[in-house]
């Protein structure tokens, strides 16, 4: 063992002798490297050939001294207020010398302004736009898509419009029909300002909020109105609503905001439909009137106004309006199905067929003959089998909007339907009135007449469901099932 430890430790030994000797060599190869440079570094100051270089560098330095002599002199003479002074005269002795130095300050001075209020607008504080909840189709065509959304408030963009705040909103089979793209190509033609997502709603009540300056309409902050809106013309089942002066109205007084808002459109399409037919307060006495669908909302107000006016109803609905319907005023009632498959009507399982088997059926047994005959629905079977029903000059007017060929053009067909766009937007801004799109007549003065029909008496508000706006898809779907009798209502009012 201990002659273990004595090799080690001799190797020890070895190897620290290694090292210094190591340690010794390289730092004398240092030094004599160091010295190499020391002397080349002297034979190269000491050579003639480097003098060249050394006088170019004194040159250059030379130089340097005498441009920073220049510029301390130059700052001397300008900031002398004498020689300053006879540099301006020398300078502004020339007419074209002081042109030019008014428009140079005149740059400068526009510049800076510009530059000073650019940077303003570029450092303006970021603010959202302000939102309100809307019901609306987020994409048009495509079925389920109406919901409750957020979309940014509506601005005035003429003097003549009016703000409101809706109360309560409508919901018509029409809205279910542009939610699938009725319109949807002309609306993008009319409209300045397209709506995405489109919002629905065909008619509402609310109080208004602010008010045109030009609006002759007398309405004031705080009235409670009720208003329309046409097809091609942004929905107003929002929480505010800006429409034009022409198609607002004061509501009833003795009816409340769901109740009024089920009457602008249907009704706004009942009086066109009897100013069609030529029926009036006068005119309507001894007549017979056919109304299919009486329990729909256009249904219900030519039901109760023909009947006031004097004239003998017959109204067509299903088995379970029959209550309804007759407390309207119908003389007549022909029910559109059975309540059982024993009743023997279920023929086919499309339910306009049924319909027509029904009224064939119903009308043969009654050998009646009808006047005027109105269509509140659309049907899909062909209505001349009907005109045996009717008087010499009897007519079959459709209350529903007639589908539009436009929403099938196609490039060619778009393209020409914008040049026509075009030239009717001319013409109406050459006779100063706004061009008509089609469909019915939606104005305040037929809301004024509505209104004074529900203050007498004589017309009677039919509200079948009121919904949330939460529950917007379930409202579409209600107003367009055989469910449905009168309108379906959203209130926008907080606590209902």
């Amino acid at each position: 063992m201990d002659e273990v430890v004595f090799r080690v430790e001799q190797n020890l030994e070895a190897l620290q002798v290694r090292m210094g000797m190591a340690a010794e060599s390289g730092m004398r190869m240092v030094r004599q490297a160091s010295d190499e440079g020391r002397n080349m570094a002297l034979r190269a100051l000491q050579d003639p050939s480097f003098d060249g270089v050394r006088n170019s560098f004194q040159s250059i330095w030379t130089s340097c001294l005498d441009f920073l002599n220049r510029i301390r002199y130059t700052a001397l003479e300008l900031t002398d207020p004498q020689i300053f002074y006879q540099q301006l005269q020398l300078f502004f002795q020339d007419e074209i010398s002081r042109n030019n130095a008014f428009f140079v300050c005149v740059g400068l001075g526009l510049g800076t302004a510009g530059g000073f209020f650019l940077g303003l607008w570029l450092a303006r504080p970021s603010l959202s736009a302000p939102v309100m909840k809307a019901i609306a189709c987020t994409h048009t065509g495509y079925p389920d898509t109406v919901s409750l959304t957020r979309v940014s408030v509506p601005q005035m963009f003429s003097t003549s419009d009016i703000l409101i705040r809706i109360r309560a909103a409508s919901f018509h089979r029409l809205d279910e029909r542009i939610s699938h793209g009725y319109g949807r190509t002309l609306r993008r033609m009319i409209s300045p300002h397209p709506e995405s997502p489109l919002v629905l709603g065909r008619a509402a009540s609310g109080v208004v909020e602010a008010v045109g300056q030009d609006c002759r309409s007398g309405l004031e902050i705080g009235d409670e109105v009720w208003l329309v809106a046409p097809w091609y013309a942004p929905g107003v089942a929002s929480e505010m609503a800006i429409v034009p002066e022409s198609r607002v109205g004061r509501k009833p007084f003795i009816t409340g905001f769901e109740g009024a808002a089920s009457l602008p459109y249907s009704g706004s399409v009942a009086m066109g439909a009897l100013k069609q037919a030529e029926l009036g307060e006068d005119t309507c006495a001894g007549k017979r009137i056919l109304v299919q669908d009486g329990c729909s909302p256009v249904g219900c107000v030519l039901t109760q106004l023909t009947k006031k006016w004097g004239a003998t109803v017959t109204a067509t609905c299903y088995v379970r309006s029959v209550p309804v319907i007759r407390a309207l005023g119908a003389d007549d009632v022909i029910t559109l199905r059975g309540e059982s498959p024993s009743d023997g009507l279920f023929l086919s399982t499309d339910s306009s067929l049924v319909e027509k088997f029904n009224l064939s059926h119903a009308l043969a047994t009654r050998e009646v003959i009808f006047d005027v005959i109105f269509f509140t629905t659309p049907v899909t079977y062909d209505k001349n089998f009907l005109y045996k029903y009717l008087t010499s000059g009897g007519r079959i007017i459709d209350t529903y909007e007639v589908p539009l060929m436009t929403d099938d053009f196609g490039f060619l067909g778009r393209m020409a339907l914008s040049w026509f766009v075009t030239l009717r937007r001319l013409v109406g801004w050459v006779l100063r009135s706004p061009p008509d799109w089609g469909g019915p007549h939606l104005c305040h003065l037929t809301l004024d007449q509505l209104a004074g029909y529900v203050n007498e008496g004589l017309l009677q508000t039919v509200v079948d469901q009121v919904f949330t706006p939460e529950d917007a898809q379930r409202a579409i779907e209600h107003i367009c099932s055989e469910k449905a009798i009168g309108s379906t209502i959203v209130t926008f009012r907080d606590g209902k």
